[in-house]
């Protein structure tokens, strides 16, 4: 167990990338299947046959970029944690492009400049999608890291809060 957890919370972190992808995926299916619709005018069908293929793939290449790749830039680059998220960002954006007008062409037989067109709006949009979702997970996260370390215990105890007296006996403290 990792020293700055003191309650059996662990679950949350050990799959947390994998469940991010996840949550990230069915995001990705929607605005894939919405941007094919509007900009080639697939058929309901093919767009949603685009959608779901398309967003798999992404999938894992968001899997592969966070759980391998980031580590690779923060250490080989020396980015900082600070600036990491938008630049996997950016570089999920450029792959997801490539991957975009591939399907895009290929499973619906939209004309090269309409796939081409949808393969760069499309991931502009999935790429604020990525950043909004890194950003939100990582604050969540970090809120975890202090509430289990107790560092927001001195805030509660100087704001002069007191544990209810329903709480168990070996919770109780600054009793009346």
């Amino acid at each position: 167990m990792k020293d700055y957890l003191k309650y059996d919370d662990t679950q949350i972190f050990k799959y947390d990338n994998f469940a991010l992808a996840i949550i990230y995926t069915i995001g990705h299916i929607f605005v894939a299947m919405t941007c094919n619709r509007i900009i080639t005018g697939a058929s309901l069908d093919m767009a949603a046959v685009d959608a779901f293929i398309e967003p798999i793939i992404n999938g894992f290449w968001f899997y592969f970029l966070l759980v391998y790749l980031k580590n690779i830039f923060v250490y080989q680059i020396n980015l900082n944690n600070k600036n990491i998220g938008i630049f996997l960002a950016i570089i999920y954006t450029v792959g997801h492009i490539f991957i975009a007008m591939t399907c895009n062409r290929l499973l619906t037989g939209a004309p090269l400049n309409l796939a081409a067109l949808d393969a760069l709006i499309e991931p502009l949009i999935n790429g604020f999608w990525f950043y909004i979702l890194f950003e939100v997970v990582n604050k969540i996260k970090k809120n975890i890291h202090q509430n289990a370390s107790g560092s927001n215990i001195d805030y509660l105890e100087n704001k002069s809060l007191h544990p209810s007296k329903l709480a168990p006996i070996n919770n109780k403290k600054n009793l009346d």
